[in-house]
């Protein structure tokens, strides 16, 4: 029996959206560049999605201060949240629809200029040629109605906050819009001043010009196969197991309160029982609960990465992904700062890498990663990673191999996991610290039962803890590597996550060379560079030989 049109019609869109066919972001047919002059506001639907993210938080916590009335049953309750609901969504469409009244853009001949303001009018300009990335994102509400965000990045203050983004534009509007920014961010980079960036030129001119510059050079995308890999191998099941520990302690508690699970007089007879047990239900909780978090973690990883495309032009590469959430993130090639290539342990064993484009950002995460990484590839082979470079950043492309990399020596070793075993006693001490509270409340006189999964529970934790420091030491120092061409710089640090930085020297804004007391003794030396970007991961490498420090910063000179 075949499936009904309605379930075949969802699923080949479920299909689309997980492995499209073609970019969300490319239909620009509806939007010219001729279209694109004059002042401009966002879409009108937009009122309707700033007003549900503003009054979505302010019912959340309404409708949470009377649950337990909720609950109960309580019709006057349930009323008084209901219309209490629809009164603050009233209010914050009123809000947004003045907010959006105020809000205008427009393409001014040398920069994007932005207006707003409700009592205090403001604008920003933003010059073409200080942009650096542009991220087109649109959620699942905005998705719904065919609206996008474009966020300008120009490596300035994080100050600027919201002010740099444009809300509410339609596909082919903010498609069209991206690249008309990044075709006057070129004509100002090779003829600043000599060309009248307000005109969109001829039809012929524009469309040549389409032609020559707009079609991609290369395209990348993700296999179903690779997809599901990356989802798999890229995990942080112990921080979503810590997550959801916290959220079954919390929801244990608020069932206590609302006398639905009463566990008074009764705690300490179930723990009788299961006393010789414990040691067995505590790991299997502790299990029980990182094999959940894991999953929590593939699923996410899914709907993040799902219809991965990375596209290379002339002067930018443009990346895209999202299921439910959709971003597409444009930067500037030239403004790249450094490549990072990473991979966790799971990913170190399959011999696979993630690799990142650090540029000069503003503090701030998109799609929860730092505003001023760019994941190019989600899932690559290492031994593909050169090419990959060679057809998305060619500069970047061939230094792995010639750089000629030097290892650690047998005294970083030790020094290593010296270092790794003295965090230890502090991390077993917040354990106990921890207990030493509940008796000092007063908690654990009142639930008596609860003391003992809590002590084994922490030993078994600092036990692990332990184990993960000094393995994280052991491989950090035998993936440890450095060297340099002529013009590039390369190190490589981490251990459960190994990070390997290609850094242009013309990018390196300064390096420094430490010594402490320790490290004299042994000759040994610590190296730290620093880019314009604001992140510092993987720019920093321990206990290198003194000399070999001192030849490095001779390179940067």
């Amino acid at each position: 029996m075949s499936p009904q049109p309605g379930k075949r019609d969802l699923e080949r869109e479920v299909e689309r959206l997980a492995v499209p066919e073609r970019s969300l972001f490319e239909d620009a047919a509806d939007a010219t560049p001729a279209a694109l002059l004059g002042t401009h506001r966002a879409n009108p639907l937009s009122v309707l999605t700033e007003a549900v993210k503003m009054a979505s938080g302010l019912v959340v916590l309404l409708a949470f201060a009377r649950m337990g009335a909720v609950l109960s049953g309580d019709l006057a309750a349930i009323a008084q949240v209901a219309l209490a609901a629809v009164a603050i969504f009233a209010a914050c469409a009123g809000l947004s629809y003045a907010i959006w009244r105020a809000r205008t853009w427009e393409l001014a001949p040398g920069e994007l200029v932005i207006r707003w303001g409700l009592v205090n009018r403001r604008q920003l300009s933003v010059p073409y040629e200080h942009i650096h990335t542009v991220t087109m994102s649109s959620e699942l509400l905005e998705r719904a109605l065919g609206l996008m965000t474009l966020n300008l990045d120009t490596g300035a203050a994080a100050s600027e906050g919201d002010a740099s983004k444009l809300r509410g534009l339609r596909a082919g509007e903010a498609e069209a819009l991206r690249v008309e920014l990044f075709r006057r961010k070129r004509a100002a980079a090779s003829a600043p001043g000599e060309k009248d960036l307000g005109s969109p030129g001829a039809p012929g001119e524009v469309a040549a010009e389409a032609t020559a510059e707009e079609r991609p050079l290369s395209v990348y995308t993700l296999s179903r196969r690779d997809l599901l890999l990356a989802a798999v191998s890229q995990m942080s099941a112990g921080s979503q197991a810590v997550a959801l520990v916290v959220l079954l302690a919390n929801g244990l508690n608020n069932l206590i309160e609302w006398g639905v699970l009463d566990l008074a007089g009764t705690g300490d007879e179930l723990m009788a029982r299961f006393a010789p047990m414990l040691a067995s239900i505590v790991v299997a909780f502790l299990l029980a609960a990182l094999l959940l978090g894991a999953l929590v973690s593939f699923v996410l990883n899914l709907v993040r990465y799902a219809g991965y495309r990375v596209e290379r032009y002339a002067d930018r590469l443009s990346v895209e992904h999202g299921l439910l959430s959709r971003y597409s993130r444009t930067l500037a090639a030239g403004r790249v700062q450094y490549v990072s290539v990473r991979q966790g342990l799971v990913r170190q064993l399959m011999g696979y890498a993630e690799v990142r484009a650090i540029v000069v950002a503003a503090a701030g995460e998109e799609d929860g990663e730092p505003s001023g990484e760019v994941v190019l590839h989600p899932f690559l082979r290492v031994s593909q990673v050169d090419a990959f470079l060679s057809e998305t950043l060619p500069a970047y492309a061939g230094v792995l191999g010639q750089a000629g990399l030097g290892r650690l020596g047998r005294v970083a070793l030790r020094r290593s996991v010296v270092r790794a075993v003295a965090w230890w006693p502090f991390a077993a001490g917040l354990s106990g610290l921890g207990i030493w509270l509940l008796g000092v409340s007063g908690l654990a006189a009142q639930a008596a039962w609860l003391v003992g999964p809590l002590v084994v529970a922490a030993a078994i934790l600092s036990v692990v803890l332990l184990a993960c420091l000094v393995l994280d030491a052991v491989r950090g120092w035998s993936s440890a590597r450095y060297g340099h061409t002529a013009r590039e710089l390369v190190l490589v640090s981490g251990g459960l996550t190994r990070r390997t930085a290609i850094v242009p020297r013309s990018h390196l804004q300064r390096m420094r060379v430490s010594v402490s007391p320790f490290q004299r003794r042994a000759g040994l030396a610590s190296v730290s560079v620093r880019t314009a970007a604001g992140t510092t991961d993987g720019l920093d490498l321990r206990d290198l030989p003194e000399p070999v420090a001192l030849a490095l910063l001779e390179w940067l000179s």
